[in-house]
């Protein structure tokens, strides 16, 4: 077997508050996607994925062409101190994700996946602590702890 190479098209197209894609592969693919931003709190997309498999020689003997293609729905709404993100595909999938900011260098990310085709749910969290720099962890130390009120 030889080095395989692949060539593709693509364009896009960009508004204020909206981007729009697309993409062709040679191998028989096509891609596009929508997203737009509704107001300073909510964005949407919209993904839609077509593939043509086996339209090449040696798959074509392999048991002919087969036609696949996905479509997902997503959304994020962005809270003062949270972010969340849902999205929904054709496939039969729905996902969710919610990161909540507990103090400036500590997130928490809660992830939720349920797969209706396969019979198949997934449940995800993570702790994140970044590490800040030297001006933030000054302006902490400054700060004086709450005292109890008792």
């Amino acid at each position: 077997m030889g080095p395989e190479a692949a060539l593709s098209y693509a364009a896009r197209y960009k508004g204020d508050d909206w981007v729009a894609s697309a993409q062709l592969l040679t191998q028989g693919g096509l891609q596009g996607s929508y997203w737009r931003r509704l107001t300073d709190k909510v964005e949407t997309g919209v993904d839609v994925n077509l593939q043509f498999a086996g339209l090449s020689g040696a798959n074509a003997m392999m048991g002919g062409a087969r036609k696949e293609g996905t479509a997902t729905l997503g959304a994020k709404y962005e809270f003062s101190r949270s972010i969340f993100r849902a999205q929904v595909d054709s496939q039969g999938k729905i996902g969710c994700l919610w990161d909540k900011i507990i103090a400036p260098p500590v997130k928490v990310t809660f992830a939720g996946e349920m797969d209706h085709a396969k019979n198949q749910a997934k449940l995800g969290l993570a702790v994140t602590i970044e590490a800040s720099g030297e001006e933030l962890m000054e302006q902490q130390e400054t700060v004086k702890p709450a005292s109890p009120p008792f």
